[in-house]
């Protein structure tokens, strides 16, 4: 699973608005980068295992903290049309609620 943030065509049909938590329980960070956090989880339903990436989006569009929008659609459209055995795969796309651009 991948938690990131979009509203591009190609992300609208998979982006989620509901609490993550609420689908899937959150472990151990596993790594972490300068705007972005990735952690173990597990599917409530299925009890499948997945890493998490969890990425800090902008606040505003003249801050320079976190990852803007379009960059972060961007990564969600390309990994939503990849299959290869050597490439991870998106399973989910959540948006914080809490979070303003």
């Amino acid at each position: 699973m991948r938690a990131q943030f979009g509203r591009s065509p190609a992300a609208m049909g998979v982006l989620k608005q509901q609490n993550v938590e609420d689908f899937y329980q959150v472990g151990e960070e596993l790594g972490s980068g300068q705007f972005a956090i990735v952690k173990q989880c597990r599917e409530r339903s299925t009890g499948l295992e997945f890493a998490a990436k969890f990425i800090k989006k902008r606040q505003s569009i003249a801050s320079s903290r976190g990852v803007r929008r379009d960059e972060i659609e961007r990564e969600v459209t390309i990994l939503q049309q990849i299959q290869h055995p050597n490439i991870v795969t998106l399973h989910d796309v959540y948006e914080n609620q809490g979070v303003s651009e």
